[in-house]
């Protein structure tokens, strides 16, 4: 059995910036210890995309962009979840991960990010 090929995995600039938010946002709610752990575990998530780029659901907000948007789940509490939203492009190898998008924000806005 041949082994996939890796991809490389790139957040974008305004991902980082939601990360970074998203950074904010945790150590104001949660302990430093929980915090740590959360925002390494959501990193982690991320760049283990690069051996299994398909295996996130479609993102159907993100339809119109035409660039077949994916994402991950990771679960901060038992009611917030973190979306990974990321395009593959299979011709490069790579991964764009686009957004760290806290769920328990409206919906529509990931659209307007």
């Amino acid at each position: 059995m041949e082994k996939q090929a890796s991809y490389l995995v790139e957040i974008t600039p305004e991902a980082e910036q939601y990360y970074l938010d998203l950074l904010s946002h945790l150590y104001q709610t949660h302990s430093s210890e929980s915090a740590d752990e959360k925002t390494t575990e959501i990193l982690d998530l991320a760049l283990s995309l690069s051996d299994f780029p398909n295996r996130g659901r479609k993102e159907d907000e993100l339809e119109y962009l035409g660039k077949e948007h994916q994402f991950l789940v990771y679960s901060l509490t038992n009611r917030k979840t973190v979306k990974i939203i990321y395009f593959v492009e299979e011709s490069a190898n790579k991964i764009y991960v686009t957004d760290f998008f806290a769920t328990e924000m409206n919906p529509s806005k990931i659209k307007r990010k």
